[in-house]
């Protein structure tokens, strides 16, 4: 058996760059964004192609689903260094607001973030319940109201601690026995 088909070398296609951009197949869409990715190692330029190529997502008219699904895509493709990415994503914002089409907005993001948080608070409040009772609802909120740095530290410190206190921050006392 013998298949034979056209082959193309990515790299080939800068060339041919207004084609792509004129070209309504969404893989146009992923051959630029493969494109740039190749092509711009520093974040600022990055970020400019990433916006520049997601206005293209929305200028072409694609159904919102065929937008997130592409998104999803070029956002792997053309990842950012965080600072960059939390601007990135505040200029996402104004344009869908300005646009008017909200599909692609960190709310996906920030939902999945926050969910994480509530998991990482969760897993302490079960952990802190097991070494020392039941909390009362001072500390259960104190936990949940936590960011993750602070999550992070009274996990660690839970380890070691001898009391909830000590997890929380205060430390055995002087005159305590170690």
């Amino acid at each position: 058996m013998d298949f034979r088909f056209p082959t193309c070398k990515l790299l080939d296609l800068h060339a041919r760059w207004a084609e792509l951009e004129a070209d309504p197949n969404p893989f146009a869409l992923v051959v630029m964004a493969h494109l740039k990715a190749q092509e711009s190692k520093d974040g600022a330029t990055r970020k400019a192609w990433k916006m520049r190529l997601v206005r293209l997502l929305y200028q072409r008219g694609y159904s919102r689903e065929d937008i997130l699904e592409l998104f999803r895509v070029l956002d792997w493709m053309l990842q950012l260094p965080d600072g960059l990415e939390q601007e990135f994503k505040r200029e996402l914002i104004a344009f869908e607001e300005q646009a008017n089409m909200p599909y692609i907005t960190s709310i996906e993001r920030l939902g999945r973030q926050e969910g994480r948080q509530e998991g990482k608070a969760n897993m302490l409040l079960s952990l802190l319940a097991v070494k020392f009772g039941p909390l009362g609802e001072a500390e259960r909120q104190r936990v949940l109201d936590a960011d993750a740095q602070t999550l992070l530290q009274w996990s660690t410190r839970l380890l070691s601690a001898r009391t909830c206190e000590e997890v929380f921050g205060a430390g055995p006392r002087p005159d305590s026995e170690h």
